[in-house]
């Protein structure tokens, strides 16, 4: 398990991003969505993170849904590759490659160290074998465990049921083959049972993106999850009958068992490809027939753009981390910062209410989103993608900030009408040249953050004493002022509006502070 892991989590580093670089050129063409399947997941050794970085591509519309199921039968022969590899007796080169990998993860280059790491994870598989064979053979020994084993070739519906429940828990199809290929060696296990235990692994493979679907936002994720298992369940149903006839073929193939299990899976994957290959894009339009896009309104309080499922894949997280922040830009700037001037002139709470029932909503994406960072930090992350992830997470806690100030800014027009008072329009027409100033700045840095456009940052950043002279002249100005002669209870209103105002021209400039800094890191100096 540890060797799995490790393999696809070092190799997942040195080759996600050259792996979208070749995704358009093959594409193309729509059998080359499944060799695409394949190479992605023998790079990553997961079929779960293949699906998770397809979705990503529909989404980003790079490719239809009928080629992401083509990828989805693609990832099967891939997983069967990474198994057919594991059914080679070479230990003597796993012992090297463990060596080799030592040398290059010290070698102080960053590629190298990844692509060591992998080759260390890739060894560690084949002593992780070589150890598991050698304790499975005092199994032989215990009569409830050869029992047990041996009833699995005659009851086939319970050998689905086994492989199925054990790739759901482990939930890794390369470490259940590689324990059926330690007791297929030790003759714990027979033809008849290999072949059901492999149908329900296919099963059991699909089974966590499945569930993780169910909660999804997105669709297409939905669509591709369903129609993953959907493909092995009704695979596996017509397969069924003939389980003697398949056994037959694989047998052909082979006499070794524990090559038997490897040719078992790829000649199941080979099978799905050739019956539902032909029908992909039919398949597709039926999902969305069946699985209609939602229509109307978002429920509130939901991601926007990330997907709990692309944790399996570290460079999507981010890039869905990413485009979750310049939502929560958007939000703030649409729900919060250009229904100030209302809020405050109006005179009722209705807008203030508005702007303090959003800010409740940044609250909660900036909780949710930077847990979502922080166990995504648990999953190795490349020293780029770690510096990333830190940036999306100072970006979040300004966005917080402006927040917070444009909620204190309505707080204060509560408090005025509570005390039956309102802040005067030519209050406002003075505050209008700092408010404009920050807003501008505002849309100006969710724009930089789009593309991560340094010299529109820089335009904010070099307009930003600007913004400190407009905001003194205010202070200044509304401290300067001397009191009209009237009534002590005038006197007292006029000198409350007059550091209300105080207030809010801070306010303001806080949250110009905070637009800044957003555009230093997008500017590389945070």
């Amino acid at each position: 398990m540890y060797g799995v892991q490790t393999t696809s989590d070092a190799l997942q580093k040195f080759a996600a991003h050259r792996l979208k670089q070749i995704l358009q050129s093959l594409t193309k063409k729509p059998f080359m969505a499944v060799m695409l399947g394949i190479i992605v997941t023998v790079a990553f050794q997961s079929s779960a993170a293949t699906t998770v970085l397809v979705v990503e591509f529909v989404n980003a519309g790079m490719m239809n849904l009928g080629q992401a199921l083509g990828i989805v039968l693609g990832s099967a022969v891939g997983t069967s590759i990474s198994i057919q590899l594991i059914a080679f007796q070479i230990l003597d080169v796993a012992l090297g490659a463990i060596f080799i990998g030592f040398v290059l993860y010290f070698s102080g280059k960053k590629q190298g160290r990844h692509l060591g790491h992998s080759l260390i994870g890739f060894g560690i598989i084949f002593v992780g074998m070589s150890n598991m064979s050698a304790a499975s053979a005092p199994l032989r020994n215990i009569p409830e465990v050869y029992y047990f084993l041996s009833q699995l070739g005659a009851h086939p519906i319970l050998a689905i049921l086994v492989g199925l429940i054990l790739t759901t828990v482990i939930q890794s199809s390369t470490a259940i083959f590689a324990i059926m290929m330690s007791l297929a060696g030790q003759e714990l296990l027979s033809l008849s049972a290999i072949v059901p235990l492999v149908l329900g692994s296919h099963i059991g493979g699909t089974i966590t993106t499945l569930l993780s679907s169910l909660t999804t936002q997105k669709m297409d994720a939905k669509r591709t999850a369903i129609a993953n298992t959907g493909y092995k369940v009704a695979a596996t149903i017509l397969v069924f009958p003939f389980l003697s006839q398949f056994a037959d073929l694989i047998q052909w193939t082979t006499n070794n068992l524990q090559r038997q299990v490897a040719n078992a899976h790829l000649l199941f994957a080979l099978f799905m490809i050739l019956l539902f290959f032909p029908f992909n894009n039919f398949i597709a339009k039926l999902l969305k027939r069946v699985i209609p896009d939602r229509q109307g309104k978002e429920a509130p309080l939901k991601f926007q753009v990330i997907d709990e499922v692309s944790l399996e894949v570290p460079a999507v997280a981010l890039k869905q981390a990413d485009g979750e922040i310049r939502a929560l830009a958007s939000f703030i700037y649409s729900k919060m910062m250009l229904k100030i001037p209302e809020a405050l002139l109006a005179k009722s709470n209705d807008w203030a209410e508005d702007v303090e029932k959003a800010e409740e909503g940044v609250d909660w994406y900036y909780r949710h989103t930077m847990r979502f960072l922080a166990v995504l930090s648990q999953k190795g992350l490349t020293d780029e993608q770690a510096e990333e992830s830190m940036n999306i997470q100072f970006i979040a806690k300004e966005l917080e900030y402006i927040g917070d100030a444009l909620m204190a800014m309505v707080q204060i027009t509560k408090k005025l009408h509570r005390e039956n008072l309102q802040l005067p329009e030519e209050n406002w027409e003075v505050l209008n040249e700092l408010y404009t100033q920050v807003t501008e700045h505002f849309a100006a840095v969710m724009e930089a953050l789009t593309t991560w456009d340094s010299q529109k940052a820089a335009e904010v950043i070099r307009e930003h004493p600007e913004t400190t002279r407009i905001q003194r002249d205010l202070q200044f100005n509304f401290l300067a002022q001397s009191p009209l002669d009237g009534l002590e209870r005038d006197l007292k209103m006029e000198e409350k509006r007059r550091y209300i105002t105080l207030d809010l021209i801070h306010l303001m400039y806080q949250a110009d502070e905070h637009t800044v800094n957003i555009a230093k890191v997008v500017m590389g100096i945070v």
